[in-house]
C-alpha cells in the first residue's frame, strides 16, 4: 500500500497497533544503518578520487584512463546496474540484496589495491560502481517498511540530509586514514610492510563492509510492511501494469527531477571555475567559500524544508511534496540566473548557497514523492529508473556548458553567462513540468491507496469524486 501522512488522534488508533518504545529503537535503528552504509559507500567512491595521482605513478596511467575509471567505469555501470538491482530487492528483499551490495563494493574496493594495470583496476571499479548502484533505489524502498507513515517524512529528510554530510564526512575519513596508514605500518603483518600506501588504503576502507552488511540484516521492518498495494488488491501490482496506468505521472515527475539535476549539476561542477576564472580566487579560497556555502546551504535548506512540508500539508494534502519540489526548483532557478549579474567571487558563493538551500529544502522531501507514486512491491524498481534518468541527464550538463561557452568565447564572461542559462533554463523548467505533474500525481496516489488524508485540491487536484473519498484503511493507526 502507499503510505500517507497521518491525520488520526491517538485516542483514535487502536493499542494493539500503536509504535511502541521498541519498535521506535528498532525504527532508529535501521536508520542510522543505513546511513552508515551511505557513508561508507561514499568513503569507498572517493578513496579512487583522493589516491588517483599515486594510482597514476605507480601503474603508469594517463589522465585520460584516470577519468575512465570514474566515468565508464563507475558512473556507466553503475546506472545499467540500477534497475536491475531494484527488480532484485523488490523480489527478494530489500535487506537481502542492499547487504550483497555493500559486499559487492567492499570487495571491489579492496580489488582496486590489488590491481596490477589499468584493465584490472578498470574491473575493480566496475563492481565498485555496481554495487554502490543499488544504495538509493532500495534505501528509500526500505524507509517506509521500517517507518510508521506519520515519520517517513521525518525519516526521509534525515537521511537525505546525512546522506549528504556523509559525502563529506567519507572524503575526509578516506583523507585521514591516507595520511594515518604510514604511522601504523610497522602494527601490519609482516607480508604487507612492503606494499604500497595507496594499496593499504583500498584494504583498510573496505573493512566495515561486512560488519555493516550484517548490520543492514538485522534492520527489522514493521508488521505491516506486507507489499500490498491497496486495500483491495489480491496481488501485487506488475511493473509493465503499473506504467501503463500511471506512465504520464512517471514521465513528468522523472523528466522534471531529471531536469533539476542537469541544473544542479551545471552550478555545483562550475562555480568553482567561475570564482577562480573570472573572479582570480585562489584555490584555498575557492575551496573554503564553496565548502562554507554548501554547508551552511544543507543545514538551513532542511530547516526550510521541514517547516514548508508543515505548513502546506493541511491545505494540501498529498500534493504537499510536489508543491515543495517546485517551489524549489523555482527559487533555485532565479538563484542561477543571479550569476549574470554576479561581479565577485563572493557573489558565487553567496548564489551557490542559495541553490543549495532551495534544493535541499525540495530534496527533503522527494524521497517522500517517489514513495507515494509507487506501490510498495514496485518501489525500488521504479525509484531506480528515476535514478537512471537524473544520472543521464545530468551527464548532459557539462557537454551543455561547454558547448556554450565555447560558441561565446568572445564574451569574457562566456562560461559564468552558459553556466547560468543551462542552469536557470534547465531548473525553470523542472519547475514548471513538476507543476503541470502535480494533477496526475495526486490521481496516481489515489489509485493506488485510498488517502488517510483527503488530497485537497490546489491549483491542480483530481474531481472531487475521487478526492474525497473516506478512508478506511491505512497506516495511520500505526
Amino acid at each position: 500500500m502507499i503510505d500517507q501522512p497521518a491525520v488520526g488522534t491517538p485516542a483514535s488508533v487502536p493499542a494493539e497497533q500503536r509504535v511502541g518504545p521498541g519498535q521506535w529503537l528498532l525504527a532508529w535503528y535501521g536508520l542510522v544503518v543505513l546511513i552508515a552504509a551511505t557513508v561508507l559507500a561514499a568513503a569507498d567512491r572517493q578513496i579512487l578520487v583522493l589516491l588517483a595521482d599515486p594510482i597514476r605513478q605507480s601503474l603508469g596511467l594517463s589522465d585520460t584512463k584516470l577519468g575512465l575509471l570514474q566515468g565508464a567505469g563507475i558512473a556507466l555501470f553503475s546506472g545499467a546496474a540500477a534497475v536491475p538491482l531494484g527488480w532484485l530487492a523488490d523480489r527478494y528483499g530489500r535487506r537481502t540484496v542492499l547487504a550483497s551490495c555493500v559486499l559487492v563494493w567492499t570487495a571491489a574496493t579492496a580489488a582496486c589495491g590489488l590491481a596490477w594495470s589499468f584493465p584490472s583496476l578498470f574491473v575493480a571499479a566496475i563492481g565498485l560502481g555496481i554495487g554502490e548502484a543499488g544504495l538509493a533505489p532500495i534505501v528509500y524502498g526500505l524507509i517506509p517498511e521500517m517507518v510508521p507513515a506519520k515519520r517517513r517524512v521525518l525519516a526521509n529528510g534525515i537521511y537525505a540530509v546525512a546522506a549528504i554530510f556523509g559525502a563529506g564526512i567519507g572524503i575526509g575519513l578516506s583523507g585521514t586514514l591516507i595520511e594515518s596508514l604510514q604511522g601504523a605500518r610497522e602494527a601490519l603483518p609482516f607480508e604487507m610492510h612492503t606494499m604500497e600506501s595507496w594499496r593499504l588504503s583500498f584494504f583498510a576502507v573496505a573493512l566495515p563492509g561486512p560488519i555493516v552488511a550484517l548490520l543492514i540484516l538485522l534492520i527489522r521492518v514493521r508488521k505491516d510492511s506486507n507489499g500490498t498495494v491497496g486495500a483491495h488488491s489480491a496481488a501485487p501490482l506488475r511493473l509493465a501494469d503499473y506504467l501503463r496506468a500511471h506512465g504520464s505521472t512517471v514521465v513528468g515527475i522523472f523528466g522534471a527531477t531529471g531536469l533539476g539535476g542537469l541544473g544542479i549539476a551545471a552550478l555545483a561542477a562550475w562555480a568553482p571555475v567561475i570564482a577562480s576564472r573570472n573572479f582570480g580566487g585562489t584555490p584555498q579560497q575557492v575551496g573554503q567559500g564553496i565548502g562554507a556555502a554548501y554547508l551552511i546551504g544543507t543545514v538551513v535548506g532542511a530547516l526550510i524544508g521541514g517547516y514548508g512540508v508543515r505548513r502546506l500539508r493541511p491545505s494540501l494534502g498529498v500534493a504537499t511534496p510536489v508543491r515543495v519540489l517546485v517551489i524549489g526548483f523555482g527559487l533555485s532557478a532565479l538563484a542561477s540566473a543571479g550569476l549574470l549579474v554576479a561581479t565577485s567571487a563572493m557573489h558565487v558563493y553567496v548564489l551557490f548557497g542559495l541553490q543549495v538551500v532551495f534544493l535541499i529544502a525540495g530534496s527533503v522531501v522527494a524521497p517522500t514523492l517517489l514513495q507515494d507514486m509507487t506501490p510498495q512491491s514496485l518501489r525500488s524498481r521504479v525509484i531506480a529508473l528515476g535514478s537512471v534518468v537524473t544520472l543521464l541527464l545530468s551527464a548532459l550538463s557539462p557537454v551543455l556548458v561547454g558547448l556554450l561557452s565555447d560558441a561565446l568565447h568572445a564574451e569574457p564572461r562566456g562560461l559564468l553567462i552558459a553556466v547560468a542559462v543551462v542552469a536557470a533554463v534547465s531548473l525553470g523548467l523542472g519547475s514548471l513540468l513538476t507543476f503541470k505533474v502535480e494533477r496526475r500525481f495526486v490521481g496516481t496516489v489515489v489509485a493506488l491507496a485510498e488517502p488517510a488524508e483527503p488530497p485537497v485540491r490546489p491549483s491542480s487536484a483530481p474531481p472531487a469524486s475521487a478526492a474525497s473519498q473516506p478512508p478506511h484503511h491505512g497506516d495511520e493507526h500505526v
